[in-house]
């Protein structure tokens, strides 16, 4: 489904060069230059991340009562610290990673890139050095190119206490492609302090905690509705007579309808669940839980999951919770639009309206790429053109011109490649500022384009618009096979090799890119 009438030298050289990379860095451990993974100017380790969180969680204490977790007056001071290196190593911006780093050592963390050799995409480590100065924890954020699936944070509060929770938990974050990661650094009761509010509660407690850097870090990278963070929270608990083998909550005595979708998807997964609502499972409704509190103040969506053991050490039930997971997030709307303003000259509804007439019809105005490389791009080109895009085109087209990176426009003899080429048009629209990528695939709204790639050279290879929005989530149409109305998370489904990008349309016109050539 390649949508190319052959691709640019330049994006040839790139992809070569992005293979390169890959094949270069393939042993673990190996580390390459971070752009090749979607990084600029960081060196990134390349290794598998599941193996990596888990081994790292080997490492940390995992007894009681030791007191290695350490909290005094400075504690509060040194998180906040430790919070802003993190925003500004973030941020992704090369003049202050120095800093962020500077900070972090100070405190005994270590800043790293990481791509992951299984999925390809890259993540922001931040780690204390083992054994810990503080234990106060491990943070992964999603740092990639590409969009991830749907803005979701999985947290494990208890490593030790709550067996296997890491376990599942890294695995849940790299399948459901989330946001962020958040381990806490020892056993939920190695501190033998407690809490002046709750003398039953330690202060290594993650779960109990509103001052930990555990929380701060939920409290700074999730978000408010109406793009709210859905935060997936594991713990575990043992078999009890009456109780099922997973008890969802989300805090309070009445489950939303996620998260009832939630249990129903992983009975369908043979996993007995069960939703407390006042009434049921009731000393395991999280209802004094910080980070339930919060994500709900902010209109977020809070999951709270007690499992059994059964369920925390059976890998098919790991793959069963995810599976669960996935049809609850991915049916309906998990996310709303982006909160990204659309260029005034852009109709996304007249776009769509042309990719919706012309889906499985192709314009006769138009020359159709089916056949040999796909149309897909030519036909999204189409109908951005009717949204209100405008052609870019040097003055006078000679031979070669079509190649030029800085063109977008058609012509029947000879179309620029960035009209009818995946690749070259994503890079064309980027690099222009024509376009705003939509960090979640759940936040695209009418007009938006979703692109997929091979994750490991990224080569764009196919591209759709988003023709239609209804309540099981957004619907888009493209050609190459032709469709109309297609789920988008039956896509996501259907392709689950592919990473995906999304974009918004925030200029019609093109800033120059570069002088055009004539040769």
């Amino acid at each position: 489904m390649r949508s190319s009438t052959g691709r640019s030298i330049f994006a040839r050289i790139c992809s070569v060069a992005a293979l390169a990379v890959v094949v270069l860095v393939g042993v673990i451990g190996l580390q390459a230059p971070a752009h090749a993974a979607g990084v600029p100017d960081r060196v990134v380790t390349r290794l598998d991340l599941a193996t990596y969180v888990v081994n790292y969680k080997n490492g940390m204490p995992s007894t009681e009562n030791t007191n290695q977790f350490r909290w005094d007056a400075n504690s509060p001071a040194e998180v906040a610290e430790i919070i802003r290196a993190m925003r500004i190593a973030n941020q992704g911006d090369a003049a202050t990673r120095g800093e962020a780093e500077a900070i972090l050592q100070r405190y005994g963390y270590n800043l790293d890139w990481i791509q992951d050799s299984a999925s390809e995409r890259s993540y922001l480590v931040v780690r204390e050095s083992v054994p810990c100065q503080r234990c106060w924890g491990m943070y992964i954020l999603r740092y990639d190119t590409s969009s991830a699936q749907v803005n979701l944070a999985v947290e494990v509060p208890h490593p030790f206490h709550d067996e296997n929770t890491p376990e599942l938990g890294i695995k849940m974050f790299r399948d459901v492609d989330a946001k962020m990661f958040a381990m806490a650094g020892t056993h939920r009761y190695n501190s033998t302090e407690t809490r002046p509010e709750y003398e039953n509660s330690r202060v290594s407690d993650m779960a109990r905690s509103y001052e930990s850097l555990f929380h701060k870090v939920h409290t700074n990278f999730t978000t408010s509705a109406p793009n709210a963070t859905h935060v997936v929270q594991l713990h575990g608990f043992e078999e009890r007579a009456t109780y099922p083998d997973v008890v969802l909550s989300n805090g309070t005595p009445e489950p939303p309808t996620r998260l009832n979708s939630f249990a129903r998807a992983l009975e369908d997964e043979g996993v007995w669940a069960g939703a407390f609502d006042g009434v049921h499972y009731t000393d395991l409704g999280a209802t004094i839980n910080p980070q339930a509190k919060h994500t709900n103040d902010k209109g977020g969506h809070f999951y709270h999951m007690e499992m059994t053991q059964w369920v925390r050490y059976s890998t098919s039930k790991h793959t069963a919770v995810i599976n669960a997971l996935k049809k609850a997030m991915f049916s309906g709307t998990p996310g709303a639009v982006a909160d990204i303003p659309y260029a005034p000259g852009y109709s996304p509804s007249a776009a769509a309206a042309y990719a919706r007439k012309y889906a499985y019809n192709p314009n006769p105005a138009y020359t159709d790429f089916t056949t040999p490389n796909g149309d897909c791009t030519n036909f999204v080109s189409q109908a951005l053109l009717a949204g209100g895009w405008k052609m870019s085109a040097p003055q006078v087209i000679i031979p070669g011109t079509h190649r030029e990176p800085q063109f977008w426009y058609y012509n029947a003899d000879s179309p620029s490649w960035t009209w009818t080429g995946a690749n070259a048009w994503a890079e064309f629209a980027k690099d222009s500022g024509r376009v705003e990528k939509v960090r979640y695939l759940s936040d695209v709204g009418l007009g938006d384009i979703v692109q997929w790639a091979d994750p490991a050279d990224r080569h764009k290879d196919h591209t759709m618009i988003v023709t239609g929005m209804t309540d099981n989530g957004p619907l888009l149409s493209y050609h190459t096979s032709n469709r109309l109305d297609r789920p988008l998370w039956e896509i996501v489904k259907d392709k689950p090799e592919k990473t995906f990008y999304a974009w918004r349309v925030v200029n019609t016109t093109a800033t120059p890119l570069s002088p055009a050539t004539t040769s």
